[in-house]
């Protein structure tokens, strides 16, 4: 055992404690403290000080995908709940998802129920993960939510690997044109200077602007290399502000072929969410209310608010979908059918495959349809550099 002084806060009063503790590693000191009801927010062993930072740490989607497939297999073989949270946390290879496992099962052993112990991890379980749990508990039908969330999770982890695939080509063929370009404005002008000084007279507009950027570059490339790094991140910064999020967000849906397959996986998540909730005895406000908490796009966001709205005050929801035009007619007319014949769930699923597959096949073709845009782009870039330095060239060829 090892001494661990630690630092933390009463969960009931917020008064702050310091102190030391006996464990075998610091996770099992963060789990003692919470056990005493303590929040750690530093640890210190052997005159090492550790930042204990639970938020930093992540567990993967394939992770909780085996986790809850597991899960569900367990309880339904008739395990009970605590001794099938003590042997997945044994099979798991991350430390991190061990630690939170023994906390839940410490939890679930003092009486909580499964989605109230998850409710402190919510970078590991997200709000629709503990809804459904929450629902499968209070109808007793753990088992079946617990299968019917691995399910969802493999078809949303299946498609952001195919885009993410598809992808690779043309990121690929962007940055080895970038990097043509550099070698040709840092090496392959310079060299070419002096025979564009025989050529005597003006040189075309096009190897004026080549030249200078070759010159500015090689001159002052501790500013410009630097500075285009600071361009992006600066980029990055304001995409993340409100302002600037806005016009990223309308970006992703307004982008030629990426629009397209982006509200389209937006479509076929929110169906099968909806549907995976409304399965789970959930009511479609609340379902709709979860939902709009995890979209990631502020105008898909906005649309679910007003969805929410409409359905709060007494319309159909097919009715609150139709109005809004980020969503295709086949989705409000589908979505109309199931309230109708009351088989809402079932017809949702349907709307989810139908997208799935086209998404699926998008992405397929993902690289088929970016090659005229990439042989645009490429020829643009290779016939303006040939005309900068072929012309001056030909020109001097000429005389002779």
């Amino acid at each position: 055992m090892t001494s661990f002084r630690y630092t933390a806060y009463e969960q009931a009063t917020r008064t702050k404690r310091t102190g030391l503790i006996e464990a075998e590693n610091v996770g099992e000191a963060n789990v003692k403290l919470r056990q005493s009801s303590l929040v750690p927010t530093k640890i210190t062993a052997s005159g090492v000080r550790w930042k204990l930072s639970i938020h930093r740490n992540k567990v993967s989607l394939k992770e909780k995908i085996i986790f809850t497939r597991q899960l569900s297999v367990m309880i339904k073989a008739g395990l009970p709940l605590l001794n099938a949270l003590q042997a997945l946390k044994k099979q798991s290879d991350s430390e991190y998802f061990r630690r939170v496992l023994e906390d839940i099962g410490t939890q679930v052993k003092g009486g909580k129920t499964l989605s109230q112990a998850m409710l402190k991890y919510p970078k590991v379980f997200a709000e629709v993960y503990l809804a459904v749990i929450k629902a499968g508990e209070s109808t007793g039908q753990l088992s079946e939510v617990l299968l019917t969330l691995a399910d969802q999770q493999e078809k949303e982890a299946d498609l952001i690997s195919r885009i993410k695939g598809a992808m690779i080509y043309p990121a690929v063929i962007m940055v080895a044109l970038f990097g043509v370009v550099i070698l040709i404005v840092v090496f392959v002008i310079p060299s070419l200077k002096t025979i564009f000084a025989d050529v005597g007279g003006s040189l075309p507009i096009t190897t004026r602007i080549l030249v200078g950027t070759s010159d500015i570059t090689r001159k002052y490339w501790y500013i410009v290399f630097p500075g285009m790094i600071a361009i992006i991140y600066a980029l990055h910064i304001w995409f993340g502000t409100k302002s600037g999020g806005r016009i990223y967000d309308k970006l992703k849906i307004r982008l030629p072929i990426f629009g397209s397959l982006t509200k389209k996986l937006y479509i076929a998540r929110f169906a099968r969410t909806l549907a995976m909730l409304t399965k789970a005895s959930l009511p479609i406000l609340e379902a709709i209310k979860i939902i709009r908490k995890t979209v990631d796009n502020v105008h898909y966001d906005e649309a679910f608010t007003r969805i929410e709205r409409a359905v709060e005050s007494g319309h159909p929801l097919s009715v609150a979908i139709e109005r809004e035009p980020l969503f295709p007619p086949m989705v409000s007319q589908l979505t109309s059918l199931g309230e109708e014949s009351g088989n809402l769930e079932t017809v949702l699923l349907e709307v989810a495959k139908f997208y799935d597959k086209e998404v699926d096949t998008m992405s397929t073709n993902l690289t088929a349809l970016l090659e005229p845009v990439l042989m645009i782009v490429m020829g643009l870039g290779v016939g303006f550099v040939v005309a900068s330095v072929l012309g001056p060239i030909y020109g001097l060829v000429q005389n002779f």
